[in-house]
Protein backbone atom coordinates (compact mmCIF):
# COMPACT_ATOMS: atom_id res chain seq x y z
CA UNK A 1 0.00 0.00 0.00
CA UNK A 2 2.98 2.30 0.52
CA UNK A 3 3.77 2.22 -3.21
CA UNK A 4 0.18 3.08 -4.06
CA UNK A 5 0.24 6.05 -1.70
CA UNK A 6 3.61 7.17 -3.05
CA UNK A 7 2.35 6.90 -6.63
CA UNK A 8 -0.73 8.96 -5.80
CA UNK A 9 1.38 11.59 -4.06
CA UNK A 10 3.88 11.81 -6.91
CA UNK A 11 1.59 11.54 -9.92
CA UNK A 12 -1.74 12.89 -8.69
CA UNK A 13 -0.82 16.59 -8.55
CA UNK A 14 0.93 16.40 -11.93
CA UNK A 15 -2.08 14.72 -13.50
CA UNK A 16 -4.34 17.34 -11.94
CA UNK A 17 -2.26 20.12 -13.52
CA UNK A 18 -2.14 18.33 -16.85
CA UNK A 19 -5.91 17.82 -16.95
CA UNK A 20 -6.58 21.48 -16.14
CA UNK A 21 -4.15 22.58 -18.85
CA UNK A 22 -5.61 20.19 -21.45
CA UNK A 23 -9.08 21.48 -20.66
CA UNK A 24 -7.89 25.09 -21.09
CA UNK A 25 -6.41 24.14 -24.46
CA UNK A 26 -9.60 22.42 -25.57
CA UNK A 27 -7.97 19.00 -25.85
CA UNK A 28 -11.00 16.98 -24.73
CA UNK A 29 -9.80 13.56 -25.93
CA UNK A 30 -6.48 13.87 -24.15
CA UNK A 31 -8.14 15.34 -21.07
CA UNK A 32 -10.55 12.40 -20.87
CA UNK A 33 -7.72 9.90 -21.35
CA UNK A 34 -5.67 11.31 -18.49
CA UNK A 35 -8.76 11.77 -16.34
CA UNK A 36 -9.48 8.03 -16.65
CA UNK A 37 -5.88 7.25 -15.72
CA UNK A 38 -6.14 9.55 -12.69
CA UNK A 39 -9.33 7.75 -11.63
CA UNK A 40 -7.61 4.37 -11.86
CA UNK A 41 -4.62 5.71 -9.94
CA UNK A 42 -6.82 6.98 -7.11
CA UNK A 43 -8.88 3.77 -7.17
CA UNK A 44 -5.84 1.48 -6.83
CA UNK A 45 -5.81 -0.47 -3.60
CA UNK A 46 -2.62 -2.49 -4.05
CA UNK A 47 0.49 -2.72 -6.22
CA UNK A 48 -1.27 -4.88 -8.80
CA UNK A 49 -4.07 -2.33 -9.24
CA UNK A 50 -1.42 0.30 -9.74
CA UNK A 51 0.07 -1.43 -12.78
CA UNK A 52 -2.74 -0.48 -15.19
CA UNK A 53 -2.52 3.31 -14.76
CA UNK A 54 1.27 3.08 -14.83
CA UNK A 55 1.22 1.15 -18.11
CA UNK A 56 -1.30 3.60 -19.58
CA UNK A 57 0.89 6.54 -18.59
CA UNK A 58 3.98 4.85 -19.99
CA UNK A 59 2.28 4.32 -23.35
CA UNK A 60 0.69 7.78 -23.74
CA UNK A 61 3.41 8.93 -26.14
CA UNK A 62 2.82 5.90 -28.37
CA UNK A 63 -0.83 6.89 -28.72
CA UNK A 64 0.19 9.76 -30.97
CA UNK A 65 -0.98 12.60 -28.76
CA UNK A 66 0.59 15.94 -29.57
CA UNK A 67 1.34 18.18 -26.64
CA UNK A 68 1.70 21.94 -26.48
CA UNK A 69 4.73 23.75 -25.10
CA UNK A 70 2.83 24.09 -21.85
CA UNK A 71 1.78 20.46 -21.45
CA UNK A 72 4.97 18.84 -22.81
CA UNK A 73 7.02 19.56 -19.65
CA UNK A 74 4.23 18.09 -17.50
CA UNK A 75 4.17 14.95 -19.64
CA UNK A 76 7.96 14.62 -19.42
CA UNK A 77 7.84 14.91 -15.62
CA UNK A 78 4.98 12.41 -15.40
CA UNK A 79 6.92 9.95 -17.58
CA UNK A 80 10.05 10.39 -15.44
CA UNK A 81 8.11 9.62 -12.29
CA UNK A 82 6.32 6.75 -14.03
CA UNK A 83 9.65 5.20 -15.06
CA UNK A 84 10.75 5.23 -11.42
CA UNK A 85 7.53 3.56 -10.35
CA UNK A 86 7.91 0.89 -13.03
CA UNK A 87 11.30 -0.01 -11.58
CA UNK A 88 9.76 -0.32 -8.12
CA UNK A 89 6.87 -2.45 -9.38
CA UNK A 90 8.90 -4.93 -11.41
CA UNK A 91 8.09 -8.41 -10.27
CA UNK A 92 4.73 -7.53 -8.72
CA UNK A 93 2.45 -10.53 -8.97
CA UNK A 94 -1.34 -10.38 -8.80
CA UNK A 95 -3.23 -11.38 -5.68
CA UNK A 96 -5.51 -14.21 -6.75
CA UNK A 97 -8.42 -14.81 -4.43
Amino acid sequence: MQKVTAARNELGPLLDQLIVQLEAEGSATQKNHFNRIRGRLYGASDDWDLTRPIIELSSCVAMGFRFSQTTAPLIRRILEKTAGLVEELEGVTPNIH
